[in-house]
Order: structure tokens, then sequence, then C-alpha cells
């Protein structure tokens, strides 16, 4: 599900059709968790594999956004997000009424919210240790479009 965070607001990008996204609208209490995946941390001692990190988790309330004005400019606002630059009418065609009837926006008022993050090599005395047996270190994740 695509997102995007603005003043203070989560808004949330779905299938009208969807199970999930309709118990978002519905203003039942929700909680909502992002994570993004860095990369991976390999140690030289099995408990201390991890993984780098930042995750946010949402607490609140949804409701559908309403009128075709603040959808289409959502919609765009959602593309911007991930395509930087991308404005329609020039990069790709402006959203249509039919598309904009086949998803629901969700606006989640938020209640709630925390983070955490993780970054840095393995953390274990066997990883200081040259002698040691194994490896350890960093590995990078690929990111789509970069």
């Amino acid at each position: 599900m695509s997102y995007l965070y603005r003043d203070g607001r989560l808004f949330l990008h779905g299938s009208k059709g969807s199970r999930t996204v309709r118990h978002l609208a519905s203003g039942a209490p929700v909680c909502v968790t992002v994570t993004l995946l860095d990369s991976l941390v390999a140690s030289k001692a099995a408990s201390s594999h991890s993984m780098n990190y930042r995750s946010v988790v949402v607490f609140g309330r949804g409701k559908p956004v309403r009128g075709r004005a603040a959808n289409a400019e959502l919609a765009h606002a959602l593309i911007a997000r991930y395509f930087p630059g991308r404005a329609p009418g020039q990069a790709y065609r402006a959203v249509t009424d039919d598309e904009l009837k086949a998803v629901r926006i969700v606006e989640i008022e938020v209640e709630e919210i925390s983070g955490k993050q993780r970054s840095g090599g393995p953390v274990n005395a066997l990883d200081a240790d040259p002698g040691a047996s194994g490896s350890n270190g960093i590995v990078p994740l690929p990111r789509p479009g970069g």
C-alpha cells in the first residue's frame, strides 16, 4: 500500500474493494507500521546477525478522503513522493475520474507516532577478534530506482 505523510496526517492509497482499505476508512482504531530495510548485518556469531532499518508506528483512526479535487491532488502527491519531479500533464496523463473511482485514499488522523532505527555494523566480541572464524560486515540492500 502506498503512503504519504503530510502535516501530521498519514494518507494510504489502495483498492476500493480491499477489505483492509474499507476497515481503515471505517473510523475504527488502527495501527500502521512502515519499515525501510537498509542493509543486512552479518556477524561471526549466529545470535548477532541483524539488520539496519528505519521504522515508524502510527496509531490513529481513518476516514476516507472526500471530493474529486482532494483525491486527485493526493493521487498526484503520492506519485511525486515516489517519482520526484514528475508532473501530471507533462510526465504522465493526469488521473481520470474512472481511476479515482477504483481506488480509495484514507486519511489517518495520527493520535500517536513513534519511530526507531538501527545503523552500524555487528556488535559482538567475536566480530572484533581478527582470529575468530567466520566473516562479518554490512550488506547494503538495493533501492528501487537507484
